[in-house]
């Protein structure tokens, strides 16, 4: 069993609460995410276009100033040898970094919730996009087009 893990780069308590502390801001950074995405996801129920447009510009900005924080998740994983995060989990209380472990796993399944949330409002995003095509084909099969009026009477 040993012979599958990877000796840490360093073990000391610094490496350790460097590790703990990326996995802490990374699993910060997607609860945040989630509660955006939340909040978008219940907006496209409203049907209120600027709000909708606001709240996704909110998580395209939130998501590129995210990177920094995704690439230090990536970099720390490659540090510890690690594919995925359950396996810097499993690397991580090999070496009892128990904190850091559960960290790790907590961030796996923060990001799992956060991608299955995301395909969520993507789906309702689409069937939003398909019923306002509807409305507007419809309203100009009804001659509702006035001089670019359309879109605005939908």
């Amino acid at each position: 069993m040993t012979g599958q893990f990877r000796a840490l780069p360093q073990t000391g308590p610094a490496e350790s609460g460097n590790v703990g502390q990326v996995l802490r801001n990374g699993l910060q950074l997607i609860d945040s995410l989630s509660t955006r995405l939340q909040q978008l996801d219940q907006l496209l129920l409203t049907g209120k276009p600027q709000d909708i447009s606001e709240a996704a510009a909110a998580i395209d900005n939130a998501l590129r100033h995210a990177q920094p924080a995704f690439a230090e998740i990536s970099a720390t994983m490659t540090r510890l040898g690690a594919s995925n995060l359950a396996a810097a989990a499993a690397q991580l209380r090999h070496v009892e970094q128990d904190e850091a472990a559960s960290l790790a796993e907590a961030l796996r399944a923060s990001l799992s919730s956060f991608s299955k949330r995301t395909l969520a409002a993507n789906r309702r995003a689409a069937q939003l996009n398909r019923g306002l095509n509807a409305a507007l084909r419809s309203l100009q099969a009804l001659g509702m087009q006035e001089s670019g009026r359309l879109i605005g009477e939908a």
